[in-house]
């Protein structure tokens, strides 16, 4: 068994995720957490690591996106952040998460980040003589919180299968019901559509594994009431940041225009990055929306930077997890299957939420990597546990 001071940069790295200014922090954590790694390496041999002939397709895009980038240390340097760092946290986490006891180290550590960062959230709220969510807070802005909460619901629902028996599921509601208040607070329109869509999903997965024996005439109302919520949360958010009707949105003449672009050169993108269209293609930014700098889409973003190739390969990638998770769900022990249904929901989050804007970047990236390693880890090596035993 390993000593929980192995686990202690890992979980620094969950802990201090979701906080704004900390990237020195995070790199310290990451660096110490991988000399851990090479020690077990050493000693163990790598772990497997699900998804990776497409992680390698990712990766070769990415790089091979070099040869025609409009500026190839900006490109080079986002490949290190977003796929390398990434990578680093999604093998470390494969390697470190072996059993329950350190799923439920990591799992307390994230818990704790996201309550101090709640609180935060909920102090700044209340101290404020404004009603609107501040966007340079301690809690960060209302788009990247509202996104890490996508990527944080479905682990805290593996909490309740990992944690301790005495009042675990109480704590892990509770959690969430402080999140879905900050949530309301932070007023992003497209959390409220993508937390229904994993509601829903959760509400399904659950009720055909096993975990709720429900009547299906119940499921459908359940169903039609997280629509319903979700479109009154919608309205009141629209109503109090007084923001443009759907018709109105820039990002609906943006996306035809970016398509556009990327089909006059199908095969080659201006360089990986965020950052590539404002570069590459300068008058498809708007002067009246100086927000729109990017295509507000990750798989357009995608294409810009990488071509057709890139979006099938980033496409292909969460597929290969979406899969993976899918099976896990499907296992006959328990928290395997819930590890696998809160995988799927932590794709179909990601995802989901990324079609309106582009969160795949920097903190939030590792964040999804991170979890997804911890549930994939865990999973590996309980499913290998009854073959070395």
């Amino acid at each position: 068994m390993k000593p929980r001071v192995c686990l202690l940069p890992f979980a620094v790295l969950l802990f201090i995720l979701p906080f704004p200014g900390t990237v020195a922090l995070r790199l310290l954590a990451l660096a110490a957490g991988l000399i851990v790694c090479g020690w077990i390496w050493h000693k163990q041999g790598l772990p497997q690591v699900p998804a990776k002939t497409a992680l390698l397709l990712w990766g070769g895009c990415a790089l091979f996106s070099l040869a025609t980038a409009i500026d190839p240390g900006y490109s080079l340097g986002e490949i290190k952040n977003e796929i390398g760092y990434a990578m680093a946290a999604y093998l470390g986490f494969l390697t470190l998460t072996q059993n329950r006891e350190d799923a439920n180290f990591f799992v307390r550590a994230l818990i704790l980040g996201s309550l101090v960062l709640g609180v935060f959230a909920l102090w700044e709220h209340v101290s404020s003589d404004s009603a609107y969510w501040n966007e340079r807070g301690l809690a960060g802005g209302s788009g990247s919180y509202s996104t890490y909460l996508l990527a944080l619901l479905p682990a805290l629902l593996w909490a309740g299968c990992v944690l301790p028996q005495k009042h675990r599921w109480s704590v892990v509601s509770g959690l969430i019901a402080l999140q879905l208040v900050v949530a309301v607070l932070a007023g992003q329109r497209a959390f409220w559509l993508v937390f229904a869509l994993q509601a829903l999903f959760a509400l399904y997965l659950l009720r055909a594994r096993g975990f709720v024996a429900i009547s299906a005439s119940r499921v459908r109302a359940i169903g039609v009431a997280a629509v319903i919520l979700s479109a009154l949360a919608i309205a009141g958010a629209t109503a109090k940041r007084d923001t443009i009707g759907w018709t109105q949105d820039p990002r609906l003449t943006t996306w035809p225009a970016v398509a556009a672009r990327i089909l006059e050169h199908p095969l080659t993108g201006k360089g990986f990055g965020r950052e590539t269209m404002k570069k590459a293609y300068p008058d498809l930014l708007s002067q009246k929306f100086p927000a729109v700098w990017h295509a507000h889409n990750l798989f357009l973003n995608y294409g810009i930077a990488m071509g057709v190739p890139g979006m099938i390969a980033i496409l292909l990638l969460f597929f290969a997890l979406l899969r993976k998770f899918w099976e896990l769900s499907r296992a006959h022990d328990r928290v395997i299957a819930m590890t696998g249904i809160c995988g799927v929901l932590l794709v179909v989050g990601v995802v989901a939420r990324n079609l309106t804007n582009d969160f795949f970047q920097r903190d939030l990236a590792l964040l999804f990597w991170s979890i997804a390693g911890m549930l994939l880890g865990y999973a590996g090596h309980a499913k290998d546990a009854p073959a070395r035993a």
